[in-house]
């Protein structure tokens, strides 16, 4: 039997006390899960609007917030008489978004959580916050949500849209539901042509490739330059792992045990995803028999110990130095079935990257940086640190590496302004129906 748009709606509903069960269940390792329950089950009141004309930008986490950023900068001095809402799903996105918002001005953007899914949620967050036009990063489609967007005539977006072949295929399963959701949309602003065909596929209309936003997001300069100094005074190769998920720790632990002599005295560099997971990630290489220091203890290059063979990535807010710090990146991600994490930050920081066999939600980028040289893949944690270890044994071949990625990076930049190009015509539209209706 096909889930139908009643059934579902009628579910979102019934589903909300599992809702609250699943917060509790992350709030014993993450306890941000506790806060702002009123707006997560729309009990409270949302930010209301200002005599401003607003856009609203939905967030769902960590990575679709810093790819928010290069948009919202660009939104607000194209449009200065705006304001800006600014939701999320997770509390790491909400963090993220808490320093965008300082770093552009807390008197033109606010924040909350968008509201779970359900009929009774999604009209109360429309009716409070009166957006005039809403704009969703990437993957985050609720029928709900876009169902209501639509009885209100508010343009959507779904802007640096991604569609893996998988979650493609999760959508069609579901097609009475999510077919409408995605032919919702005003437009649709997709990373890739691969991305273009599928978005289509589910019912989405005026798809245009602009490429990804997150080529346009600029590295912290000062964390960089920090980096390049802790990386001269620590004189050993550092090797990085960037945005590790569960299981894939101790697959590197392994492999970076049998392989301690082709690296020679290479400190890794293991940022998890997963700010909860820190201590559990810290215990996984312990047990391997590999001595670990810690990010959050270590405050200068010289307090990091010369026979320290992992350095622990537990601060928030430093990739960009992360990133610089390694003269190599293995994304992690990709060494489960994850479908790999964000390879564009370490390929704009000229560092050549490692992907694994899993790249389902990077898949063009990640082609195309093959072919340019950016990036290597591997099969195993195994073959990927013996790849890092033939980078540290033929310098010249590294360097060609890096500045592979810098260049492939370059050329991947653009995106913002290619979006902005759509969104402005849809803006004005939407300022002009505004207009007829007050």
């Amino acid at each position: 039997m096909q889930l139908t748009p009643s059934m579902y709606r009628a579910i979102t509903v019934v589903a909300l006390p599992l809702a609250s069960l699943y917060l509790m269940w992350r709030s014993r390792r993450q306890p941000a899960y506790k806060k702002f329950w009123d707006e997560r089950f729309a009990w409270g009141t949302f930010p209301p609007r200002t005599s401003r004309p607003r856009v609203w930008v939905h967030a769902v986490s960590l990575g679709e917030t810093n790819a928010a950023r290069p948009l919202i900068e660009m939104m607000l001095k194209r449009w200065p008489e705006i304001d800006v809402l600014l939701t999320h799903m997770t509390p790491t996105g909400r963090e993220a978004g808490k320093k965008i918002v300082m770093a552009l001005g807390p008197e033109r953007i606010r924040q909350c959580y968008l509201p779970y899914d359900a009929p009774y949620a999604v009209e109360k967050f429309f009716r409070q916050t009166r957006p005039t036009m809403g704009v969703i990063m990437e993957t985050e489609v609720w029928p709900n949500l876009m169902r209501e967007a639509k009885r209100l005539d508010i343009p959507m977006v779904l802007a640096n849209a991604r569609e893996s072949a998988k979650s493609q295929r999760e959508a069609q399963k579901f097609h009475l539901v999510m077919r409408p959701a995605f032919e919702s949309f005003s437009a649709v602003l997709a990373q890739s042509e691969e991305d273009k065909v599928r978005l289509e596929s589910l019912g989405a209309q005026n798809v245009k490739v602009c490429g990804s936003v997150k080529f346009d997001i600029k590295p912290n300069l000062s964390q960089s330059a920090a980096a390049k100094s802790w990386r001269k005074t620590i004189g050993r190769p550092v090797l990085t792992i960037a945005s590790t998920r569960r299981g894939e720790e101790a697959r590197f632990a392994r492999a970076f045990v049998a392989k301690r002599d082709k690296l020679g005295n290479a400190l890794l560099l293991v940022v998890p995803r997963h700010p909860e997971r820190f201590d559990e990630v810290a215990q996984v290489f312990s047990e391997a028999g590999l001595k670990v220091c810690r990010r959050s203890s270590v405050l200068s290059p010289r307090e990091v110990p010369a026979d320290a063979d992992v350095l622990l990535g537990d601060s928030m807010g430093e990739m960009s130095f992360y990133c610089a710090l390694g003269a190599m990146t293995v994304m992690g991600g990709s060494f489960g079935d994850y479908g790999s994490q964000n390879v564009i930050e370490p390929a704009m920081a000229g560092t050549p990257v490692v992907v694994g066999p899993s790249i389902f939600n990077f898949e063009k980028i990640i082609r195309d940086g093959l072919k340019a040289g950016a990036m290597v893949q591997s099969a195993s944690a195994d073959e990927a640190l013996e790849q890092c270890s033939r980078w540290i044994d033929e310098p010249a071949e590294l360097e060609a590496a890096a500045r592979n990625a810098t260049v492939f990076a370059e050329e991947w930049s653009g995106a913002t302004a290619r979006m902005m190009k759509v969104l402005e015509d849809l803006w004005q539209t939407a300022r002009k129906r505004e207009s007829r209706m007050s």
